[in-house]
C-alpha cells in the first residue's frame, strides 16, 4: 500500500498532474480548530481554521502547498478545497452560528480567481452558515498581489457581511499601511511579539502602541501563540481584547472537543485597578447611547429613527454581529426632504436609494482606548462624535460636548497625579501599583523608599532652589538606571521617592540599591561649595536651634521583596513592616534595610541587611 501511495506522490510531483495533487489533498488534509477567546471572560469568539496532515504528502509546512499549487496553476482550486473542508469542519461545533471562523486568505488568490469569495459563499450556504460566521485573514501586501484587486476583493467582502482580520501582524512591512487603508475589524499580533512580552520592555511597547492606535481606530486586538501565564498577563497589561495560544487550548480536529468558554483564563488575567480601567469608566459614563440602525434597513426606517429622535442627529449603522459599519447624518437625508418629492423619492423601492448610499465613515474606537489617543485621533470628528465599542460590538456615542470635557478632565487627572517638580506618578499612581503588585504571585517583586538624609539641614543652608536642583537629581538618576516601561518609579513627595521591581532577586536588589544611593551621593556633591566637599559635612541649626555637623546628602533606602508564590491582600500589614523597614534604614551605618515578606510560621517578619556604609554618622560639633 505505501508503495502505491510513493508512486502517485511521484506521479503528481514529477509531472505536475493537477488532478492527482488535489485527489491527494481532498483525501489527506484535515483541518485543526484553535479557539481565539475573550481576555477578560474567557467566552470563545471564533476558531482559526489550521491545516493539517501536509508531512503524508511529503511537504514540511503547509506554506509549501500553497507554493506548490502556485507552480502547477491551481492555486485557486486548491484555496477553494481546502476552505471547504474547514467550513465542514467547522459547521459541526454546536456553536457554530454564534461563532466565527477566521480563514487564512492566500493573498495570491486574489488576482488570480474570477470571484475568490464564491466558494466561501457556497460552501457557508451548504452549511446554513451566514458570511458574518467568517473573519478572513488578510496577509501582508507583496510584488505578488494586486492591491487594486484587493481593494475591491476587501469592498465585496464588506458588502457580502464578511469581516476581515490583517494576520501576523509585525511580520511585514505593508501592514500599517493595510491597517490604515482597510480599516480591519480584527488585528492579529504576530507570536515573536508576544514570545516573553513580560520580559522585554521593547516588544511591550510596540505591542502596547500598536493595541492603543487599533482600540482608537475601533479594531479588536488578537495576542497569537500566548503560551505561558506570564505572557498571557502581559497581554492583558497592554490591552489585547483576545488571546489565542497553547495556554488556551492547543488545535483539535475533533468538534466535539469544543468549549464555550475557558475561565481558567479569566483567573489567570485577573485584573486589578489600574489606569487603563479608570479611562473605561470615564468612557463608559460619558457614553450616551444613541438608536442604531441595521445595515440590512431601508431609508424610511433611518427617517422614522430620526423623527422620534429629535435632538439626535448621527445613525450609527450597525452589521448583524452589532459591530459598527459607519453612521448616518440627519443632514445628508434632510437635503434630500427639503427637494420637491423628495421624500416620496426617498422611500420610493424602485429608485436606488439603498441605506448604504448615505453611509459616511466616522471615528471608532474600543472603551478600553486611552483616553489621551482618543481625543488625539477625535480632534478632526469632533462634528460627529466617535462610535465607541466594547468587545468590537455597539456601546454608544460619544457626542462633541462629552470629547471636550474628556479632554479637560484628562489634563486635569494628570496635572493632579504627577508630582509638580519631577512630573513622576504621584501617591495615586503609586497606590495603584502596590495594590496590583500585592494580587500578583507569578513573579518575584519588591517595592523600594528612597528618602533622604539630612534634606533639611541642606535646603536651609543652601536654600529650596539649590533643593530643588538635588530632588530632580534624584529623579532624573531613577529614571536612567530603570527602565520605566517595565519598572515603576514614582515621586511621594518631598524627599521621598518609590520604586517598584518585578523579577529583582534579593542579591540583585542589594546591589542595585547600594550603586542607586552611591551614585547619589557623588553626583550631590556637586551642589555643595568646594569647602564643605573638602570637610564633608555642614553645619548648620537642628530643630532647636543648636549647631550641628551635618554629612553631605545622602539617601536611606527601605527594600520590601515579596517573593514568588505569594500574593498579599492585607495591607495594612504590608505598610506596618515598610515602616519597620524605613525605621532601619535610618538607623543602619549602611543607610540599606532590605527585608523578604514571608517566614516560615507565616508572620512576615522583614530582616534588614547590612550594607557597607557610605557616609559618616551624625556628630555633634
Amino acid at each position: 500500500m505505501s508503495t502505491d501511495i510513493d508512486m502517485l506522490t511521484q506521479a503528481w510531483r514529477s509531472n505536475r498532474n493537477t488532478s492527482l495533487f488535489l485527489a491527494r489533498l481532498e483525501a489527506s488534509l484535515d483541518y485543526a480548530l484553535q479557539p481565539i477567546v475573550d481576555i477578560r471572560d474567557g467566552t470563545v469568539q471564533g476558531y482559526e481554521a489550521l491545516l493539517r496532515g501536509v508531512e503524508a504528502l511529503d511537504f514540511s509546512r503547509p506554506c509549501e502547498i500553497f507554493d506548490f499549487a502556485a507552480e502547477i496553476a491551481c492555486l485557486p482550486h486548491l484555496e477553494a478545497l481546502l476552505h471547504r473542508k474547514a467550513i465542514a469542519k467547522f459547521a459541526r461545533l454546536a456553536d457554530a452560528t454564534k461563532t466565527r471562523l477566521f480563514l487564512n486568505i492566500d493573498i495570491r488568490t486574489l488576482s488570480l480567481a474570477r470571484d475568490p469569495l464564491a466558494p466561501i459563499l457556497h460552501a457557508a450556504r451548504e452549511h446554513d452558515l451566514s458570511p458574518r460566521n467568517f473573519c478572513l485573514e488578510i496577509p501582508e501586501l507583496d510584488a505578488r498581489a494586486s492591491e487594486e484587486r484587493l481593494h475591491t476583493v476587501v469592498a465585496a467582502a464588506r458588502d457580502a457581511d464578511f469581516s476581515f482580520a490583517i494576520a501576523d501582524f509585525g511580520q511585514g512591512h505593508s501592514q500599517l499601511r493595510l491597517l490604515y487603508q482597510y480599516d480591519p475589524g480584527v488585528l492579529k499580533i504576530d507570536r515573536f511579539f508576544i514570545t516573553a512580552l513580560e520580559k522585554d520592555a521593547r516588544k511591550r511597547l510596540f505591542v502596547s502602541s500598536v493595541v492603543d492606535l487599533a482600540h482608537v481606530l475601533g479594531i479588536q486586538v488578537v495576542a497569537e501563540g500566548v503560551e505561558t501565564p506570564s505572557e498571557l498577563r502581559a497581554c492583558r497589561d497592554v490591552g489585547c481584547d483576545l488571546v489565542q495560544g497553547y495556554l488556551v487550548a492547543r488545535p483539535f480536529t475533533d468538534p466535539g472537543d469544543a468549549r464555550t468558554c475557558y475561565s481558567e483564563i479569566t483567573e489567570l488575567a485577573q485584573r486589578s485597578t489600574s489606569r487603563r480601567g479608570e479611562d473605561a469608566d470615564l468612557l463608559k459614563r460619558e457614553t450616551v447611547t444613541l438608536t442604531p440602525i441595521r445595515q440590512s434597513a431601508d431609508v424610511a426606517e433611518a427617517l422614522e429613527i430620526f423623527r422620534a429622535n429629535p435632538t439626535q442627529s448621527i445613525l450609527p449603522v450597525l452589521d448583524a454581529r452589532d459591530e459598527p459599519r459607519g453612521i448616518i447624518r440627519e443632514s445628508d437625508l434632510k437635503s434630500f426632504l427639503y427637494l420637491s418629492y423628495g421624500r416620496d423619492l426617498l422611500i420610493n423601492p424602485t429608485i436606488d436609494n439603498h441605506l448604504k448610499r448615505f453611509v459616511r465613515p466616522c471615528a471608532i474606537a474600543d472603551v478600553n482606548a486611552p483616553v489621551a489617543r482618543l481625543i488625539d485621533i477625535a480632534s478632526e470628528e469632533l462634528s460627529d462624535g466617535v462610535v465607541i465599542t466594547d468587545g468590537g460590538r455597539y456601546l454608544g456615542c460619544l457626542l462633541p460636548n462629552a470629547l471636550l470635557k474628556l479632554s479637560n478632565e484628562a489634563r486635569l487627572r494628570i496635572a493632579q497625579d504627577q508630582n509638580p517638580l519631577s512630573k513622576l506618578p504621584g501617591n495615586a499612581a503609586i497606590s495603584d501599583h502596590v495594590t496590583q503588585a500585592c494580587g500578583r504571585s507569578d513573579v518575584e517583586r519588591a517595592f523600594c523608599y528612597l528618602d533622604f538624609d539630612n534634606f533639611k539641614p541642606f535646603n536651609d543652608a543652601y536654600g529650596f532652589r539649590i533643593g530643588d536642583r538635588a530632588l530632580m537629581m534624584m529623579s532624573d538618576l531613577l529614571k536612567r538606571r530603570l527602565d520605566t516601561s517595565r519598572n515603576f518609579v514614582g515621586h511621594i513627595g518631598g524627599d521621598d521617592f518609590f520604586v517598584g521591581l518585578a523579577e529583582w532577586t534579593p542579591d540583585r536588589l542589594e546591589m542595585l540599591m547600594r550603586d542607586l544611593r552611591a551614585e547619589f551621593a557623588r553626583q550631590v556633591e556637586s551642589l555643595y561649595q568646594a569647602d564643605h566637599r573638602r570637610q564633608g559635612y555642614i553645619v548648620a541649626e537642628d530643630r532647636a536651634g543648636r549647631p550641628m555637623r551635618y554629612p553631605l546628602l545622602t539617601c536611606s533606602i527601605a527594600v520590601l521583596h515579596i517573593p514568588k508564590g505569594l500574593s498579599i491582600d492585607n495591607l495594612d500589614l504590608l505598610s506596618n513592616h515598610i515602616a519597620r523597614l524605613k525605621k532601619q534604614a535610618k538607623t543602619a551605618d549602611s543607610g540599606l534595610a532590605l527585608g523578604t515578606f514571608g517566614s516560615a510560621d507565616g508572620l512576615p517578619d522583614p530582616v534588614a541587611t547590612p550594607v557597607t556604609p557610605l557616609q559618616p554618622s551624625l556628630t555633634v560639633v
